[in-house]
């Protein structure tokens, strides 16, 4: 396996660490971070409105990170829009669709108890507005229950948000076959956040509406999101917000906005952040692609797999027992309710092993597995068998 740790500078810097918190945040290669400071020091400038060379170059760069996140979704980058993150995406999404008068008194959004709270809360402020918040169940084996799907999915249902992969589980859920069986009437919104960072993603093949997911999984910085729409959905739907930019003309006593993606990107853009994530596609490229990332996170998790079973009976993998249709995001709970987890966190941590636990920001689906927390190790396509190891000898050491 090739060594892709010598990109990050984070493990030349903290060689003791074994990071394994993939799941939340991924580290920067040099290759994004030294772009970045380039970019400040050489280009930066406002874009739009422009007729210097700084504006120019700097739109230039910002246009480009559009089209190469078009490219890899397998789509158009006029549909494409930033936002901080996924939760105001989708808050920007369900206001947009209420304001629209899409979503009226009594309709229904139905998503999956696995969602994570970005997917769950905005559409939970709508019941303020007489919308009905409904879940799909996951079966024994953690994926979609379908014939639960059949029974809510009446015509009441207008909109289905779902999560692709679950940050609890590292469930893939086969959106395709969802996605088959929506009528017309319906929008699909797919939080891709645990997604987009593992794997090839094509928007038609699950034909969704709309594709939410985060740079700072895929080695860019924080607090740019994704937001995708499809080019109907975008001209039946009123901005939730009201800015300066894409707008026909404002008079004193109203206003008139262009039918544009820009509609959703209500503030001067996140420009050096789009940057780091047009360098973040770029290094997935100069690596072979997402099909390179995904074989490579398959033996890791195929590695990893093996190593929590030999334990079976000392853990509980909250997930998958196999390879199909899962991610190397393993969440686990000692069978020894007498050996506190809370110490077992101090433990790796003080091993330097990083890994996340409590609730992973899916209270709801936490509580629908009757578990108070987990324990949540998640991979990555730097990681290395070496890093398993030293996570599984260490976790040995305190059983």
């Amino acid at each position: 396996m090739i060594d892709l740790k010598k990109d990050f500078p984070i493990f030349e810097n903290n060689p003791w660490i074994v990071f394994l918190d993939n799941a939340a945040s991924t580290q920067k290669p040099k290759f994004v971070i030294d772009w970045v400071k380039e970019f400040l020091e050489t280009w930066y400038a406002n874009i739009h409105r422009w007729f210097y060379s700084l504006s120019d170059r700097s739109e230039h760069l910002y246009e480009s990170s559009k089209e190469i996140v078009a490219k890899h979704i397998w789509w158009k980058s006029t549909e494409i829009a930033y936002t901080y993150n996924s939760t105001y995406a989708f808050n920007i999404l369900a206001y947009s669709l209420l304001r629209s008068g899409f979503l009226k008194r009594w309709d229904k959004v139905l998503l999956s108890i696995s969602e994570h709270h970005a997917n769950l809360v905005p559409w939970l402020i709508l019941k303020d507005y007489g919308i009905e918040i409904d879940y799909i169940n996951i079966t024994s084996d953690y994926d979609f229950d379908f014939e639960d799907f059949k029974k809510k999915y009446d015509d009441k249902v207008k909109i289905v948000s779902v999560t692709w992969v679950s940050n609890v589980t590292g469930t893939i859920f086969d959106l395709k076959k969802l996605g088959s069986m929506l009528r017309d009437d319906t929008i699909f919104a797919v939080d891709a956040s645990q997604a987009v960072p593992n794997f090839p993603v094509n928007v038609n093949e699950i034909d969704c509406d709309v594709l939410i997911f985060t740079w700072h999984k895929v080695l860019a910085q924080t607090w740019i999101w994704v937001l995708w729409l499809n080019s109907e959905l975008i001209k039946s739907l009123e901005p939730s917000f009201g800015w300066g930019g894409a707008i026909e003309y404002v008079k004193k006593d109203n206003f008139e906005f262009l039918e544009s993606i820009e509609w959703f990107e209500a503030w001067t853009p996140n420009i050096v952040w789009a940057v780091s994530l047009l360098k973040g596609f770029e290094y997935i490229e100069s690596i072979w692609g997402f099909e390179e990332v995904w074989k490579r996170e398959h033996e890791l998790t195929k590695y990893a797999l093996n190593k929590f079973l030999e334990l079976s009976d000392k853990i509980e993998i909250v997930g998958k027992k196999t390879l199909e249709w899962r991610l190397g995001v393993f969440s686990f709970v000692l069978k020894d309710w007498k050996i506190a987890s809370i110490r077992l966190w101090e433990f790796l941590a003080q091993d330097n092993i990083c890994i996340r636990a409590w609730w992973h920001c899916a209270h709801p689906f936490m509580e629908s597995l009757s578990y108070r927390w987990t324990s949540r190790m998640s991979l990555y396509f730097y990681n290395d068998f070496s890093d398993i190891d030293r996570f599984f000898d260490v976790l040995k050491q305190y059983l």
